[in-house]
C-alpha cells in the first residue's frame, strides 16, 4: 500500500474587477470626447507677421486735352514742309511752302543740302528720330514707316540756316511767279504736329460719357504729296505745355479721389511717373477726375488716349490681416498717474484708492500694462483694471487724486509670441477690405515676425493658446 501524498490545495479569492472596468470605461469615453471636440471645435489659428508694401492702384485709360488747333492752307497746291515733328515754331519760323505746279514742289523737296554742315545737336536729333523708330518699330504699322520718312526729310529740312533760306529764296526766283509759290510762316508759336484726329476743339465741358465708350486713337497723317485745297488743315500747333487726362471713375474711385490735390500717377505708354494736381467732379450723374500736368506734353503730342495706373494710396510697414484686429477699451490718463509696485515687483500700474469697513481710506497698487502713449502725455490702460469712477492717486501726492471716467477705444491685435494672448496696440497706415498696413517700430506695437491670432473672437485676452 502506497503511501498518500498530502496535498494541500489554497483556493484563492477574486478580486472584484467592476470598479476597475467601470474606471476604464469612464477615460475610454472621455479620450472619445476630446477626440470628438478636436474635430469639431475651431481651433485659433496663427499668422506672422511680415514687412510689406501694399498699394491700391486702379488702371484707367483716360483722354488728353491740350490747348491746341489745326492750322489751314492758304491756297491750292503742292506742300513741302521745312520742320520736324515736335519743333517748337517761332513767329519767324518758315513752316512750309506751297506751289501750284507739281514740278516745282519737286524741286523745293529735293533741295541741295550738301553744303550745309550738321552741328552736334543736328546730328543727334537725326540719331534720335532713327532710334525712336527702331524702339517703337512695328510690320503691322506702315503708317510708322510713312512717319519715319517725313522725320528724317523734316530733319534735314530743319537746318534753316542761311543756305536754307538762300536756297528757298532761290526757288521762289525760279518758279517765276509769285504766286505759284509761296513760304508759309508760323502763325501761332507753340509745338507742331502733322497729325490730327479730328478732336482739338474738345473741352472738359464738351466731353461727356459717350466720349469714354470708343477710346482708339484714331490718327491721320496731315503730310502728303498730294494736292491739298485752300482751307484743308495742314500742321496742329499745340500752344501750351499744360495738358490733362480726363479718366471717367466709379463712385467708390471717386471718394478715393475726392480730398485729394495730388496723386500719383504711372503713364503705361513709358512707365513714367507724374504727380498731376487732381480736380474730381461730376456731369450727368457720372464721376470724372481731371488730371492736370505741367511739363512733358511733347511726350504725348500724338496720343490722344493713355492708360494710366493711379495710385490712390501706398504704404509700407507691417501686414496683417483685417479679420485681426480687435478694439479693446481703455481707461486714458495723465502719465504721472502711472506708477510701480513696490518691492521685488516693479510692474507699471496705478494707486486705487478704496474704502475700508471703517470708512479709512487704503491705497492699493493694481497692475496695469500700458497699452499706449499718445503725444498728450497721456497713458493708455485697461478698462477692466478698476469700475468706472474709481479715484486713483497721483505718485504718492494725497491730494493729487482723479476719478477713471474717459476712456477710449483702442485698435490691436492678439500677440502670441509667448504663448498666450496679449493685447497690442496698432497705428494703421492703410487698409482694404482684407489686409491692413500698420506702422513698425512702434515701441506698443507689433515688430517683424511677431505672430499674432487670426481669428480673436475664438480666445480671450491673456488665454493660454493650445
Amino acid at each position: 500500500m502506497g503511501r498518500r501524498k498530502n496535498q494541500k490545495v489554497i483556493k484563492m479569492k477574486r478580486r472584484n474587477s467592476y470598479q476597475l472596468g467601470f474606471f476604464l470605461c469612464l477615460f475610454a469615453i472621455y479620450i472619445l470626447v476630446l477626440f470628438f471636440q478636436s474635430f469639431t471645435k475651431e481651433h485659433v489659428s496663427i499668422y506672422e507677421v511680415n514687412q510689406k508694401q501694399i498699394a491700391d492702384n486702379e488702371n484707367l485709360r483716360g483722354i488728353v486735352l491740350r490747348k491746341e488747333s489745326l492750322v489751314t492752307a492758304r491756297q491750292d497746291g503742292f506742300v513741302n514742309y521745312y520742320v520736324g515733328e515736335g519743333a517748337k515754331l517761332s513767329a519767324s519760323t518758315t513752316v512750309y511752302s506751297v506751289s501750284q505746279e507739281e514740278q516745282v514742289a519737286d524741286a523745293a523737296a529735293s533741295l541741295d543740302t550738301t553744303s550745309v554742315k550738321l552741328s552736334e545737336e543736328d546730328t543727334r536729333n537725326i540719331r534720335g528720330t532713327i532710334a525712336n523708330f527702331r524702339g517703337d518699330f512695328d510690320l503691322s504699322d506702315y503708317q510708322q514707316l510713312v512717319s519715319f520718312r517725313y522725320n528724317v526729310e523734316n530733319a534735314l529740312l530743319e537746318l534753316s540756316d542761311i543756305n536754307l533760306a538762300d536756297n528757298l529764296n532761290k526757288m521762289k526766283k525760279e518758279s517765276g511767279s509769285n504766286e505759284s509759290f509761296k513760304l508759309a510762316k508760323a502763325e501761332k508759336t507753340g509745338i507742331i504736329s502733322f497729325a490730327t484726329d479730328g478732336m482739338e476743339d474738345m473741352t472738359i465741358d464738351t466731353l461727356d460719357a459717350s466720349h469714354f465708350k470708343e477710346m482708339t486713337d484714331q490718327w491721320k497723317q496731315l503730310r502728303s504729296n498730294k494736292e491739298i485745297k485752300k482751307g484743308a488743315p495742314v500742321y496742329r500747333v499745340v500752344t501750351d505745355e499744360t495738358w490733362s487726362l480726363v479718366v471717367s471713375l466709379n463712385r467708390e474711385q471717386y471718394q478715393k479721389l475726392l480730398k485729394k490735390d495730388m496723386v500719383l500717377v504711372k503713364i503705361k505708354k513709358d512707365n513714367m511717373q507724374l504727380t498731376p494736381t487732381v480736380r474730381t467732379y461730376t456731369s450727368d450723374g457720372g464721376y470724372y477726375a481731371n488730371l492736370i500736368f505741367d511739363k512733358y506734353m511733347i511726350h504725348y503730342l500724338n496720343n490722344r488716349y493713355l492708360d494710366v495706373e493711379i495710385q490712390f494710396n501706398n504704404a509700407d510697414g507691417l501686414k496683417i490681416p483685417i479679420s485681426s484686429i480687435v478694439k479693446k477699451k481703455c481707461y486714458v490718463i495723465p502719465q504721472e498717474y502711472i506708477t510701480k509696485g513696490t518691492g521685488n515687483s516693479r510692474k507699471e500700474g496705478i494707486a486705487v484708492i478704496s474704502f475700508k469697513k471703517d470708512g479709512t481710506e487704503q491705497i492699493d497698487f493694481v497692475p496695469a500694462e500700458v497699452y499706449y502713449r499718445d503725444e498728450k502725455g497721456n497713458a493708455y490702460i485697461s478698462a477692466n483694471v478698476a469700475d468706472t469712477g474709481t479715484s486713483i492717486l497721483k505718485g504718492g501726492a494725497a491730494d493729487s487724486r482723479m476719478p477713471l471716467t474717459k476712456i477710449k477705444s483702442l485698435e490691436g491685435v492678439y500677440n502670441c509670441n509667448q504663448g498666450y494672448c496679449r493685447f497690442r496696440y496698432i497705428n494703421k497706415l492703410y487698409e482694404n477690405q482684407e489686409y491692413a498696413i500698420i506702422e513698425n517700430g512702434n515701441s506698443y506695437s507689433l515688430s517683424n515676425f511677431d505672430h499674432i491670432v487670426l481669428n480673436p473672437d475664438k480666445i480671450k485676452e491673456d488665454e493660454v493658446i493650445y
